[in-house]
């Protein structure tokens, strides 16, 4: 018998998100440099430094620490156990307990059905 646990949750990394909070960071280090006169409104040193501050934060959504998941993961009950049974390469399922009602294996016959009628055949 071989116990086996579940899979460990896997974090996203988030380089769009990234991409769209370097937007006004970057701007913000350009409006700084310019503003304390380290760089002059025009040329490309304000252009560079919103370059910069764009993709260090595409860099802090891709290679960042992730936080940690809330709750449970998606699609588990919280009562879910931990570890799977597998028996000879077999996973063990729940028993059903009979609660819930098989479906009947045949269809009631209707009487008033026609289909069982060929092209031509008149019924009555």
């Amino acid at each position: 018998m071989t116990t086996t646990t579940t899979a460990p949750t896997t974090t996203k990394k988030h380089p769009i998100r990234g991409f769209l909070y370097g937007i006004p960071f970057g701007l913000g280090l350009a409006m700084i440099a310019i503003g304390q006169k380290w760089a002059a409104l025009g040329t490309w040193p304000p252009f560079i430094i919103f370059v910069i501050g764009v993709l260090a934060s595409m860099a802090w959504g891709m290679f960042g620490p992730a936080k940690a998941p809330k709750g449970d993961p998606p699609n588990t009950p919280a009562d879910a156990p931990d570890t799977v049974v597998v028996v000879e390469n077999m996973v063990v399922a729940p028993v059903d307990d009979g609660s819930a009602p098989e479906p009947s294996a045949e269809p009631t016959p209707d009487e008033d059905s026609s289909d069982d009628l060929t092209e031509g055949d008149e019924k009555g």
